[in-house]
């Protein structure tokens, strides 16, 4: 498969997808109108787990200085009111038989990190955590972060109990 042209965050799920041997299509942001010509913002990844579990990712990547993720205060998850439209519309478009998918892309800058059991992912000299919330849990539980930027977020309480780790969805995937 080819590779993306993204984000170093975007290269590192792309690899955490490739290393775990997911079925996948990465999506190029440059030629959006392929899929679409409307506004519609387009998504980061097409990944299959099982015959009948399929998700459309968008990669929401962002920097952790902290030292625990315990809490899940210090966690930034926001996306922007478009994020949620546009995945929304794409689950639509797909006829619902891909599930919407926020993967929040952790990049850490410390080197002793308490991830909370949350498996840590090496690429290029860096070191991620890839936590995943479903689209329709984001929804639930998302409130107005900036009006003027259009951004929403999730409460640390609310982020905690509906976060996902990857790491589990791998003894569901399909192996090439």
């Amino acid at each position: 498969m080819a590779g993306t042209a993204g984000s170093h965050y975007e290269k590192a799920f792309e690899n955490w997808l490739k290393d775990n041997r997911f079925r996948y299509i990465p999506i190029d942001q440059q030629k959006r109108f392929a899929f679409s010509k409307s506004k519609i913002k387009t998504f980061d990844f097409l990944f299959y787990l099982s015959d009948s579990t399929a998700y459309i990712a968008e990669i929401k990547g962002r920097k952790f200085a902290g030292k625990t993720f315990v809490a899940f205060g210090s966690l930034p998850n926001w996306a922007t009111a478009d994020d949620l439209r546009g995945l929304g519309d794409w689950v639509k478009i797909f006829n619902n038989k891909y599930q919407g998918l926020f993967v929040f892309v952790y990049d850490l800058e410390n080197i002793d990190v308490d991830t909370d059991g949350r498996e840590i992912f090496e690429f290029n000299n860096k070191r991620y955590v890839f936590i995943a919330v479903r689209l329709e849990d984001y929804k639930k539980g998302a409130s107005l972060r900036s009006e003027k930027w259009q951004t929403v977020h999730l409460s640390a309480e609310f982020y905690k109990n509906c976060a996902l780790n990857l790491n589990e969805l791998v003894g569901q995937k399909i192996r090439l």
